[in-house]
């Protein structure tokens, strides 16, 4: 599998995380989960950074298609003549419909929050990824010097590594759990190492180095 169908294939399951997680929650624990994920980013980051979050993740939210979202959901007269024409399966399906609706609007303000979640912890560990790039690149450059081998196996090998871990934060952003933001920084030190390895094993593009 080549690097594009490789991102290509964590981008299709990733929708599919997001389309199918409310399948898995009703409302209640909808509820819980928003509440977890909003108190859990109050622990790591404290209530001024939080509110800072919280505040930017709704005002993205809002301009977001999430009122359309809600629109969908079968209400009021709607549900009404659900229950005069179909009672019972009818309706039943007709809440199940909402449930999914409001599962997946719920899913949309979680992903926003963690988006600037990820956004904040890039800012802070910009200089993690910057001297894995520095390092990778001399020791690339290393090798070329002195005539080293620059391993094609190696390349590929920790690329299918590095391809999936660089979908991580897209997986978080989907992901129906509620998860520390002290993942994100954990991430940035598991990626650090094979990042460098795939850069100083690198192949010339076009003639160039």
């Amino acid at each position: 599998m080549d690097t594009s169908t490789h991102i290509r294939f964590w981008i299709l399951m990733i929708l599919a995380a997001f389309l199918l997680s409310p399948l898995v929650r009703d409302s209640k624990s909808m509820e819980s989960y928003v509440a977890n994920e909003l108190q859990m980013t109050r622990d790591t980051f404290g209530n001024e950074v939080a509110d800072w979050l919280e505040n930017k993740a709704a005002l993205v939210y809002r301009m977001m298609p999430s009122d359309v979202l809600e629109r969908v959901q079968i209400k009021g007269d709607g549900m009404r003549r659900t229950k005069q024409v179909v009672p019972g399966a009818g309706v039943a399906v007709t809440v199940a419909f909402n449930n999914y609706v409001q599962g997946l609007v719920t899913n949309l303000f979680v992903a926003t929050l963690r988006m600037f979640i990820v956004m904040v912890w890039l800012f802070v560990l910009a200089p993690v990824f910057l001297a894995s790039l520095v390092d990778g690149f001399s020791q690339r450059a290393i090798k070329r010097a002195e005539f080293g081998a620059i391993r094609p196996a190696a390349f590929a090998l920790t690329s299918i590594m590095v391809v999936p871990m660089s979908m991580a934060p897209l997986i978080y952003l989907v992901t129906p759990m509620t998860i520390s933001p002290l993942a994100t920084p954990m991430w940035a030190l598991l990626i650090a190492l094979p990042l460098a390895l795939m850069v100083s094993n690198m192949q010339p593009i076009f003639g160039r180095n």
